[in-house]
């Protein structure tokens, strides 16, 4: 029989320089360059084409193409008419800021807004507390497996299970001390959960899952969590920011400015 050819696997590509450079364009406008927590970019530069935008000599932005799938494409420049250049390629997903979105919203089908926003611990807010109620951390030994059940109860649609929860704390951002709990004291469970990432070396932390079970909701709970969160976070980053949808029931962008959160960055996601 014929040998098989060995499979030939391409050596990992260094990133490096472009992870330093995306780094310190982030830090100058981290809700303009990029739509989510640097980190997320960082873990996924390998599969990233990284273009730097040049502005008067100066670095203004960045577009990252991961080819055939996505673009994001982020800048501190305020110019419109920047993004019309853009070659989109066929790509089926962009990730663009509000300020840029018009010339490119007419190719695709479907669009998503979503707020950015950022805490940089100034002002914290006092730490709220409702009655008959209380906060715990989350034992990630024992307990991941009630975390995805809490999601679970929060959504209409799928949510993460065990496995993909237990990845979490296995990425260099997890921080034990910013998954928490809020206990019903009366029924001993948990109603409500907040788990936010931490970023040292970036000084970012960021809040991922802010939930409360819907039998629960419009108590303050949401609140006691957020700012829970954002004191934990405040001793280890220089800043926390946080993502969501802009057009949800739930509105979460005004519990978040309710806890000290601002900006006024918008980006959109496009589908086609």
């Amino acid at each position: 029989m014929p040998r098989r050819k060995a499979a030939v696997i391409a050596a990992p590509r260094d990133t490096s320089s472009d992870e330093v450079a995306l780094r310190a364009l982030y830090h100058k406008d981290p809700l303009r360059i990029l739509p989510n927590a640097l980190w997320k970019t960082v873990a996924r530069l390998q599969s990233l084409e990284c273009r730097f935008i040049d502005d008067a000599g100066s670095v203004t932005g960045v577009e990252l193409r991961e080819p055939g799938k996505l673009l994001i494409y982020g800048t501190r420049t305020q110019d419109p008419l920047k993004a019309a250049s853009v070659k989109l390629d066929g790509v089926p997903t962009v990730y663009i800021h509000n300020d840029f979105v018009a010339p490119l919203a007419p190719w695709f089908d479907r669009k998503e807004a979503f707020f950015r926003l950022v805490h940089t611990g100034s002002e914290l807010p006092l730490r709220a507390t409702v009655p008959g109620y209380t906060i715990r951390q989350v034992d990630t030994t024992t307990e991941l497996p009630l975390v995805a059940t809490i999601l679970h109860a929060c959504y209409d649609t799928s949510t993460p299970g065990t496995n993909e929860i237990a990845m979490w704390t296995k990425r260099p951002v997890f921080a034990p001390r910013a998954w928490l709990w809020i206990i019903d004291r009366k029924e001993k469970r948990p109603i409500a959960l907040g788990i936010a990432e931490t970023d040292r070396l970036t000084g970012e932390g960021s809040l991922e899952w802010i939930q409360v079970l819907p039998a629960f909701r419009s108590l303050g709970l949401g609140t006691m969590l957020v700012q829970e969160l954002v004191y934990r976070l405040e001793q280890k980053v220089a800043f926390t920011t946080v993502v969501g949808q802009m057009k949800n029931p739930c509105e979460p962008e005004h519990l978040f400015r309710r806890c000290g959160f601002a900006g006024r960055d918008v980006w959109w996601v496009l589908h086609r």
